[in-house]
């Protein structure tokens, strides 16, 4: 099986010696209670028996009737009235919670102030990318798919970061074992001096208390949902010692079959107040916790599968019968399409989207799961073939709008009148289009992986907290250690790749003969539906931390302490002082590996890579999911999901070509040999190139590798980092004036050390086998937050109607992030940083039952990481310089030893090298074989190289990005030696190179800022009646591109447009190094720079949101409840429109908008709950989420025209039946 981060030993050996651990403390606990205090008849204790405990600075209230809370530890880590607290804060109540049904943050988010969350009831889709839609080149959902609750965003920014009991955490939390949910807009050092611009979830775990009681509580929802759930608290001695135990088992169904979230914890706290140390002006608190927890989840996509089917069965150019894939002449237009067929078909590799050939192949049928056979990779290797034959397939709409674009040019169209402008110069982007009729494939009801994908959540986490309360509680000290365990990971046959439905238009097999020769083999699959992947991806993370931390409060009251109870005692009031010291550190592991592999003996085999290595063995599958949809619209297809799971025999018999000479002795290889050709002319060439005089296509068994049993030779990648952040913070707040001035103020000092390392990969294998050597980067960071909260003055109060205040409040929080960061360049990158300016106005009346706060905010997110939200190709900013040398290497070393053009030998070159040319590469082509017949641009062309080219990318660039190339041997010319001790053909992977460094992917950077107002409000009316509202407007946008990056890519642009490098042949001399870098990156970059000054993705400036209940508590219908919740989003800005700007011609105007409709949901629910005996009440509840509504898709992105392009699901109503029996 696939080895893991951490062993279950080690998490049963841990959970057992807690769970035992504090089952001792509660029978020795209990024999105590029972010798102490013998006539207890264990009933709940009423306020009469309970003695009055008093809360310290670290603790906040929770038994709170409705959605108002009182106080908070938000606001400066100690306790603070929250309308004493300046920051911009919201705080969910159990109470709020256990109404709308609310388990975990992805349900509850949708309700809160300014925030965002991914999912079926989410409200956007988390993946989009700025002006350009989704791209679907890479997994886009995995991120979602692993912890649903990770993909949020407030203010329209980034993620919050989540914590637990403020101590970062990645554990998703659950309603199960949470009192309440604090979260804090913006950056806030009172908090945390190192987080998200964005700001911080926290939730708070259920503590031990000095009352019995507890809950059962029982639910059933859609789809066969069901969860159990345990909340017991027993008071073991009176106001000294009490135990917690909290269980929860969830077992979530959702409506795309087969999906579904299964979780298990366990969750114990206990509270020891020792008698002993108590007295008159000292006491001790100590707290402890554990919870253990896994998730095993198939949870289903938001995204429908990309569509690459409709576009071509309704196109009326279509052919009912397929395409002869030996006369499609893809060459001519340069991406791939065929002017004589129509534009929504394209040649490619149609397992292989890598376009290389010598990988193998599997075919399934994904209806029955039967292997239908292996191969090659779907294209024809033998001679009597044109190079470049590839399978013909359909496409989706980015590559018709291209190819479109493309013909009209060559027809003479300017580039103004052509169809799709900006098309084929890549500086506007046509999105390929999410399937919308479900009639093809109904993705509301069906998983498309099927039983084909897996994730999981594991974790453990211990938590030690000692308060101590000195000086009549003048002084506390509090000290926590906190040690958290998470491991989490996924695997699923598409591996990185997004779900994409398209059509085999073969008609003929490309294994038989070319139609020009006669009797070609007719393909059994034409016009099948298929998906396509690569070998699948098993992935595992895990990640460790241990955060410890001290904090000290002194309160000095100059009343109590000085006596001064005149009015410079009441001007003076009271001043809060805290200081800490915190030290977190955490450290993260990351592996990757294939599910399962070909024996790399098959690239040996077959000649397509005599050097192969074990690792080099993946292969790439299609499961063909229906019968031929040609000549149909595919609206009555009803596709199936991948029904089978896709399992792999121990050994499979690969169809692979053999050049075995097997022609009669009379035939020489140059011998005459004519035929009709493709065009109809007859052509003369030799026996060589006579199909029948070769052995043909001969099966031959290869062994299969189950990453069951050798997982270590499947490996892809490995990675490990770690942190540390030890943090020195003091804080401050006053009250002066009878608590009418409140100033706050902060400071602290963050100082970061990091470090990394990735496993090996230019072994035999990838060893993950390694450790950290790197002394890491440590660097120091300073952020300082400061507010004021000014209410009423006491003696105007006095004069107002039930308790009325008016609070003004301002707020200035700040951050950094002192993590290391590298940008495309291999430099260090400047910190990500957050500032906000929040100014609001607060009013609080009838005593205390109505609250409304509005806020207006400024918040700044600079130097951010703009892994998505821009359109530019990041991967190939690092990749085109070594994809650059590799193609010119291989062509100078070539020349530079001697070639034969006859025998296509290098005489010169060593044995390998000359193996590799004559027999390892049948078609005997030559990178750059361009150079002979252009001497002079080869000339100037390697001249480049040996200057331009290495000044910008000098010998540290290579070195940072791990290369094993020597700069040195460019400068002089020696190609043969450009990579450190090979004299073989070296490639792309012998040169090294590694996608991270020190554990760090690279980073292109952005600046964004959020400006708009919140309105919160709650209001009991009469105390059975609970209304909360709130509503806000948000104008995210990205300011600026980075620094690092606009110098790194235009310095790119000099290299690549400006000097011969340019002429460079790659990817097999289909476009040049300057082609690819004009298309792929240069003009992306022109997109993004339009794009500045744009909305974040799927942003809606506008959310209004309003919860009620009303509870009966007399008369006919007591215990009755009854409740409803109205959302409401405004239109969202998807994309926009595009104009032809002089220079760079078309590209995004961020002055024309693009908006979707606007969106809207109400949430009913109603319960019951009466009294059963005296000890027992028992509660029950319906809630109906998304009430009335069906499924349905929201779009997410728009082509220039405003079409919709991208859409994502939306779930209709659901409902959850609950049962709670109290005690």
């Amino acid at each position: 099986m696939y080895p893991t981060i951490i062993t279950p030993n080690m998490y049963r050996k841990r959970t057992r010696l807690v769970l035992a651990t504090l089952s001792a403390l509660t029978v020795a606990s209990g024999s105590l209670r029972a010798q102490a205090a013998p006539t207890d008849t264990g009933r709940p204790a009423s306020s009469e028996d309970e003695s009055v405990i008093t809360l310290d600075p670290f603790t906040v209230t929770t038994d709170q009737e409705g959605y108002k809370a009182d106080d908070t530890l938000a606001g400066g880590r100690v306790r603070t009235s929250l309308k004493d607290t300046p920051a911009s804060l919201s705080v969910v109540t159990k109470k709020f919670m256990e109404d709308l049904g609310i388990t975990n943050s992805t349900d509850m988010l949708v309700y809160t102030a300014s925030t965002e969350v991914a999912g079926l009831f989410g409200n956007y889709s988390g993946v989009g990318n700025r002006g350009t839609g989704v791209d679907f080149g890479g997994a886009v959902e995995n991120a979602r798919l692993v912890n649903p609750a990770g993909v949020n965003r407030a203010r329209g920014l980034t993620a919050m970061d989540q914590t637990r009991n403020y101590l970062p955490s990645d554990i998703p939390w659950d309603g199960f074992n949470i009192s309440r949910v604090d979260i804090s807009r913006g950056p806030n050092s009172f908090l945390f001096g190192t987080g998200s611009p964005s700001g911080i979830s926290n939730v708070s775990t259920n503590e031990a208390t000095y009352k019995d009681g507890g809950n059962v509580e029982v639910r059933y929802g859609s789809f066969g949902t069901t969860r159990e759930s345990l909340d017991y608290n027993k008071v073991l001695l009176k106001n000294e010692l009490a135990f917690r135990l909290d269980l929860i088992n969830g077992n979530s169904k959702y409506k795309q079959d087969p999906a579904f979230s299964d979780s298990k914890r366990v969750y114990a706290a206990l509270r020891y107040d020792p008698s002993f140390l108590k007295t008159d002006s000292a006491r001790t608190k100590i707290q402890a916790s554990y919870e253990h927890g896994q998730v095993r989840s198939n949870n289903p996509r938001i995204l429908p599968p990309v569509d690459y089917i409709t576009g071509y069965l309704r196109d009326p150019r279509a052919s009912s019968t397929g395409i002869d894939p030996w006369m499609f002449t893809q060459n001519l237009t340069e991406v791939g399409a065929d002017p004589n067929y129509s534009l929504w078909a394209n040649a490619g590799s149609i397992g292989n989207m890598y376009l290389w050939g010598g990988t193998p192949q599997f075919y399934w049928d994904g209806v029955t799961g039967t292997l239908l056979g292996q191969g090659a990779s779907n294209y024809s290797r033998g001679p009597g073939s044109t190079p470049n034959t590839w399978p013909v397939h359909s496409v989706g709409f980015n590559g018709y709008a291209r190819a479109a674009n493309r013909i009209a040019l060559q027809q003479g169209i300017s580039a103004a009148n052509a169809p799709y402008p900006g098309a084929y110069a890549n500086t506007v982007t046509y999105l390929d289009q999410t399937l919308s009729d479900t009639g093809v494939f109904d993705f509301y009801n069906k998983l498309i992986d099927g039983d084909n994908k897996r994730e999981w959540q594991d974790w453990d986490a211990y938590n030690l907290t000692i308060t101590q309360s000195l000086f009549r509680d003048r002084l506390t000290i509090q000290a926590v250690a906190d040690h958290q365990e998470y491991s989490s990971g996924m695997k699923g046959v598409f591996g990185n790749r997004t779900p994409t439905i398209m059509l085999d238009l073969d008609k003929y097999l490309l294994t038989g003969n070319p139609t020009w020769l006669g009797n070609p083999t007719p393909n059994p699959n034409v016009g099948r539906p298929l998906l396509f992947a690569d070998q699948g991806k098993y992935e595992d993370n895990k990640i460790v931390r241990d955060n410890y931390q001290v904090t000290a409060a002194y309160v000095l009251d100059v009343q109590r302490d000085f006596n001064a109870d005149g009015l410079l005692g009441r001007i003076l009031g009271s001043h809060s002082f805290t200081g800490l010291w915190s030290k977190f550190d955490r450290s993260s592991e990351n592996r990757n590996f294939k599910l399962d592999g070909v024996d790399y003996e098959y690239l040996r085999v077959t000649g397509y890579n005599l050097n192969a290595r074990r690792r080099d063995n993946g292969f790439n599958w299609l499961a063909y999911m229906g019968p031929s949809l040609l000549g149909t619209t595919g609206s009555s297809a009803n596709l199936e999901n991948l029904l089978h799971p896709l399992n792999l025999p121990s050994v499979a018999n690969f169809n692979i070509y053999s050049n075995e000479w097997i022609a009669d002795p009379s035939v020489n290889r140059t011998d005459p040999w004519t035929y009709t050709g493709k065009d109809g002319t007859t052509t003369t060439t030799t026996q060589a190139d006579n199909p029948a005089n070769y052995r043909g296509y001969v099966q031959y068994p290869f062994p299969i590798i189950s990453g069951a049993s050798n997982p270590w030779v499947l490996a892809n990648s490995g990675r490990k980092a770690t942190q540390s952040i030890e943090s020195k913070a003091i804080m401050y707040q006053g009250h002066f004036w009878d608590d009418t001035i409140v100033p706050s103020l902060g400071y602290r000092s963050d100082t970061t050390k990091q470090s990394g390392a990735d496993a090996n990969t230019s072994g035999d294998i990838v060893n993950l086998d390694y450790h950290i050597t790197d002394p890491g980067v440590k660097m120091t960071t300073n952020s300082f937050s400061y507010g004021v909260a000014v209410h009423l003055p006491k003696a105007v109060k006095s004069h107002l109607p039930a308790g009325t205040d008016v609070t003004l409040n301002y707020f200035h929080g700040e951050n950094e992030t002192p993590r290391v960061r590298y940008g495309m360049d291999g430099s260090m990158l400047p910190n990500e940083s957050g500032k906000t300016d929040d100014v609001s106005v607060q009013v609080d009346a009838l005593d205390g039952r109505f609250t409304v706060r509005l806020t207006k905010f400024k918040t700044i997110n600079a130097n951010s990481s703009a892994y998505v939200g821009v359109p530019l190709a990041t991967w190939l900013v690092r990749g085109l310089p070594a994809i650059t040398l590799q193609y010119a290497g291989w062509a100078f070393a070539e020349r530079q030893l001697g070639f034969d053009p006859v025998t296509m030998a290098v005489p010169g070159a060593p044995a390998s090298w000359d193996t590799w040319r004559t027999e390892a590469n049948p078609y005997r082509w030559r990178p750059h074989s361009w150079m002979d017949t252009n001497p002079e641009n080869a000339a100037a062309f390697e001249q480049a190289m040996k200057t331009d080219f290495v000044n910008f990318f000098p010998q540290s660039y290579w070195d940072t990005w791990g290369y094993n190339v020597d700069v040195e041997a460019i400068k002089r010319g020696d190609w043969v030696h450009v990579v450190r001790g090979w004299d073989d053909p070296w490639n792309i992977s012998k040169m090294g190179g590694r996608d991270t460094i020190n554990g760090e992917f690279p980073t292109l950077e952005q600046n964004l800022e959020s400006k708009g107002y919140e309105l919160e409000l709650t209001f009991r009316p009469v105390r059975n009646w609970d209304i909360t509202l709130n509503g806000s407007k948000v104008d995210a946008t990205q300011t600026g591109f980075g620094e690092t990056a606009t110098r790194f890519i235009e310095g790119m642009k000099h290299v690549f447009v400006d000097t011969p490098v340019g002429y460079g042949n790659v990817w097999g001399g289909f476009q040049t190094a300057k082609q690819m870098f004009n298309g792929d990156v240069w003009a992306k970059y022109l997109t993004t720079n339009a794009l500045v000054g744009s909305a974040q993705p799927e942003q809606r400036k506008y959310r209004f949101n309003v919860i009620s209940n009303y509870r009966f508590d007399h008369g006919s219908l007591k215990g009755l409840n009854v409740g409803a919740a109205y959302r409401w989003e405004d239109k969202a800005i998807l994309g926009y429109g595009i104009y032809n700007a002089d220079i760079t011609g078309w590209i995004p105007d961020v002055n024309a908008p693009i908006y979707g409709p606007t969106e809207q949901h109400v949430d009913l629910w109603i319960g019951y709950e009466h009294k059963l005996t005296k000890k027992i009440n028992w509660r029950a509840q319906l809630n109906l989420r998304n009430a009335f509504e069906k499924d349905h898709l929201v779009t997410i992105a728009v082509q220039p025209d405003g079409t919709t392009a991208q859409s994502r699901i939306a779930s209709g109503t659901t409902y959850d039946l609950s049962m709670k029996f109290m005690f």
